[in-house]
């Protein structure tokens, strides 16, 4: 070792003034990328845990549909498309969007189909009115039925029998009280 000089000042010495000032650069730029990671991803973590974030989310991610599968809400798929879809409603939640704007944000991209309820304005008004009007129909036509139905029946008289229909039920009877006198 020489004398009077360390080791960390042979190392300093050893660097030019140029590799330093990169070398200072170079540092200061991996701080700025760490503190806007830090940034970003911190604001999240704690707002995971919070129970309205949470909820907020599950209530966003079960109001759209998964592309991939049939039927099933983002929230209830396993898809990787889902989770890349949850992934982006948290990102979007995280940077302040509202739950309408999130939603848009998918109708932007996917089209109306997206949402599992559409919304209830123009033609779409007409979808959730149609169930309702069709009970009301239904019931209508099943009320005036039976009305008619029960109206027939005490309207209704029996007409008396013909001379021929009356031989015939005789005859018959007294076929059935001979058979009963046979029988005892």
């Amino acid at each position: 070792m020489l004398q009077g000089v360390d080791a960390l000042s042979m190392i300093h010495l050893s660097i030019s003034p140029q590799k330093n000032v990169q070398m200072n650069r170079t540092f200061f730029r991996l701080l700025c990328v760490l503190l806007i990671h830090l940034s970003v991803t911190l604001p999240s973590v704690f707002a995971e845990n919070d129970p309205a974030f949470e909820q907020r989310f599950r209530n966003l991610s079960d109001s759209l549909r998964c592309p991939t599968c049939q039927g099933i809400s983002v929230k209830d798929s396993q898809a990787g498309f889902s989770t890349s879809m949850k992934l982006k409603i948290r990102e979007l939640m995280n940077s302040g969007l509202s739950d309408e704007e999130i939603r848009a944000y998918f109708v932007e991209r996917y089209g109306e189909w997206i949402l599992r309820a559409p919304p209830k304005q123009g033609f779409n008004l007409l979808l959730w009115g149609l169930p309702g009007i069709g009970l009301v129909v239904v019931l209508g036509v099943v009320l005036l039925r039976s009305k008619r139905w029960v109206r027939k029946e005490q309207e209704s008289e029996l007409l008396p029998l013909s001379a021929e229909e009356e031989t015939l039920i005789a005859q018959d009877l007294r076929r059935f009280e001979r058979s009963q006198e046979i029988r005892v």
